[in-house]
């Protein structure tokens, strides 16, 4: 069984954990927002010295991970103490620094990760690299890029340039979508390996062609003509057209059309929660075969998310898949203010 050590906020001290409850120890992870431990802890006879040790921000270290304590209540029944605790990865630390320079120009992903980095972020431990094997992410027109925390500042880039981040502890990896999560052969089949199953199925944005604008110089010109990309399923569902595209970012071709590729939702948006009766083995990014009789559906759909409960036998992950390419609401983002209100009363 794998263990889990807690460390005071000054590193003095590292522990085994024990008294948490073991069948509602949760790990959560939701793609480019959100990792993080929640547990609950009883002070007994055997565990005092760790108990006091789980304070707010001290470490917890899980699969060689560490995780920090950001929100923690404390719980008393008659002579029982108790502590609820939330603890995010320790990745998300970066919101604590702040790049006040800015960049404006024709910029990389690698540019704008430099710039980034070039500031404390290096100097609270934090890494990086990038990598792009089929050289498909191209430049974008930044206008004062900076002048906002890290975390912030990471997640413009992921967006920008339609990128995924993978933390191992303070060494992140950055990687197109295209390039990002394997594709496995496990299945998953309505009313067959599930026991509550909830899929949320779009055709109304599902559409087949989209048309992008760049920008304009100032004869009023663009730097290239206006760019139509038709998807492939168009011979299935007809031409079906999406609100285009219009930003002045965009002075190359290349740009572009990525973007328009990535942009087009040329399939049903598909979004499930998914309770399955047996343990399941997912990584993060893991495409999965999504099979749904009753309309007829049957194709790849990528793991964004998951809840798995490690230490108990009895509880199978819940998994969320998502095939819609429309961005999601930042939970980290929300969590900071959470934080941040709280510490305030």
């Amino acid at each position: 069984m794998t263990d889990i050590f807690v460390s005071d906020y000054d590193k003095q001290f590292k522990e085994i954990l024990t008294g948490f409850d073991m069948n509602g120890f949760c790990e959560t992870w939701v793609e480019n927002q959100q990792w993080q431990l929640d547990f609950e802890i009883e002070k007994t006879e055997a565990n005092p010295f760790e108990f006091d040790l789980l304070d707010y921000e001290s470490s917890v270290f899980f699969l060689g991970q560490e995780f920090v304590v950001k929100q923690l209540s404390h719980e008393a029944q008659g002579n029982r103490i108790f502590k609820k605790v939330t603890a995010p990865h320790i990745s998300y630390t970066m919101q604590d620094g702040y790049q006040y320079n800015t960049r404006t120009g024709t910029l990389s992903a690698m540019d704008c990760l430099k710039h980034i980095f070039s500031g404390q972020l290096g100097a609270m431990g934090f890494t990086y690299e990038f990598i792009d094997k089929n050289k498909v992410v191209e430049k974008v027109e930044q206008e004062n890029f900076g002048n906002g925390n890290y975390l912030k500042l990471i997640q413009e880039v992921l967006e920008d340039y339609k990128l995924v981040m993978l933390a191992d502890n303070k060494h992140l990896t950055f990687m197109p979508r295209e390039d990002y999560g394997q594709v496995t052969e496990n299945e998953i089949r309505y009313q067959y390996n599930t026991d509550q199953v909830s899929f949320d199925i779009d055709t109304l944005s599902m559409k087949t062609q989209i048309k992008g604008f760049g920008k304009k110089k100032e004869d009023d010109t663009y730097y290239f003509p206006p760019r139509t990309y038709t998807s492939p399923e168009s011979s299935k569902w007809g031409i079906r057209i999406q609100d285009p595209v219009s930003d002045e970012r965009y002075t190359i071709v290349g740009n572009m059309d990525r973007r328009l590729r990535l942009d087009l939702q040329d399939y049903p948006a598909t979004t499930g929660s998914i309770n399955l009766k047996l343990p399941y083995e997912c990584d993060k990014g893991d495409y999965v075969r999504f099979i749904y009789e009753p309309m007829g559906l049957n194709y790849d759909i990528q793991i964004v998310g998951y809840k798995q409960y490690p230490f108990s036998a009895g509880k199978a992950p819940e998994i969320t898949l998502s095939n819609n390419k429309k961005t999601i609401v930042n939970i980290m983002a929300q969590l900071a203010k959470a934080i941040k209100k709280k510490g305030a009363m």
